[in-house]
């Protein structure tokens, strides 16, 4: 991976003058925003000085084997620090703070914005944006390498959640040999694999299966071969579930042969969550998730619209 060397020479400049740094990740935090934070976060500390990971969500109890992610802090209630890290976030709304805090983003602070959606809009004052790869956390790797800055076990082990969640296991089609091979190299730097398989992919609560319970047995294929479900608030509530115990659940879905994509629709908190995903080489969720305000990835997107979800039944007249 090739990054613009005047761009990291400008960034390194930035962080090894700070004192202080907050990282951000998006809101809803998922495997390769909470690793990207603190895999900067371990490395900062090496280096003297003092971060702050703080989100507007708090992460999945999944990840408790990150190191440092006992220190999160659950909302921004400040931002002023020497240097800001915006990591995984494709839009400024996605961090949750774009109306709190829209000094963020007008590049007057010293921020940093680190990414790989396609959508992203170069928000940051400095932009580490690579739409081809496949985790944020490949990015950062090549980061730390690049400037020469500490690359630990601890960070090392936050780096590869993220690689090792946004391809699904080294499953999905943007497992290529960049990824493996930036995976192999933070194996050798004794990231705990055995601890990220465990906690994220090999343990599985019984409310857990009680939600993909209900999201198999309303899962149905349209004439068009869209796979579908949907999830309504009061699944959770009687499956005594959490929304992140969603996780992973679209991509089982995404495996009805022959389909041309799958949607998960969610219920939560006054709004719809589309969740979408692909196999098929000639479709581009993220072009169906940008009509809906969303955007991602081209095998992988989702959007969020304000209302609720309501079964709608019709019928016609056949021959």
């Amino acid at each position: 991976m090739k990054l613009d060397q005047k761009e990291l020479g400008a960034i390194k400049k930035a962080l090894e003058g700070a004192t202080t740094v907050l990282l951000i990740p998006h809101k809803n935090p998922d495997g390769d925003t909470i690793g990207s934070a603190f895999g900067l976060y371990n490395t900062l500390l090496e280096m003297g000085k003092k971060p702050t990971v703080a989100c507007i969500d708090e992460p999945p109890p999944v990840f408790k084997f990150i190191p440092g992610i006992e220190t999160i802090q659950v909302g921004i209630d400040h931002i002023d620090y020497d240097v800001i890290i915006i990591v995984d976030a494709g839009a400024t709304h996605l961090t949750g703070v774009n109306e709190q805090y829209p000094q963020l983003f007008d590049k007057s602070r010293e921020v940093i914005n680190i990414d790989h959606h396609p959508t992203n809009d170069y928000y940051g004052k400095y932009n580490v944006v690579v739409p081809t790869a496949a985790a944020t956390t490949m990015i950062i790797y090549q980061m730390l390498v690049d400037m020469d800055f500490p690359l630990s076990r601890q960070t090392a082990t936050a780096l590869l959640t993220g690689i090792y969640t946004d391809t699904g296991s080294f499953i999905h089609s943007n497992t290529n040999s960049e990824a493996l091979r930036i995976a192999a190299r933070l194996l050798a730097r004794g990231a705990n694999l055995r601890g990220i398989s465990k906690d994220i992919f090999n343990t599985t609560k019984i409310s857990t299966m009680r939600l993909w319970g209900r999201v198999l047995k309303n899962t149905y294929q349209t004439p068009d071969g869209v796979t579908m479900s949907v999830v309504k608030q009061k699944d959770f509530e009687e499956c005594k579930a959490t929304y992140d115990e969603m996780s992973g659940v679209v991509d089982y879905v995404n495996s009805v042969p022959n389909a041309s994509y799958s949607v998960i629709l969610t219920e939560k908190g006054g709004a719809v969550k589309g969740s979408l995903r692909t196999l098929n080489d000639h479709i581009d969720v993220s072009a169906i998730a940008s009509h809906y305000g969303g955007g991602g990835h081209t095998k992988a997107a989702g959007f969020t619209v304000k209302g609720r979800l309501e079964q709608e039944l019709r019928w016609k007249v056949v021959d």
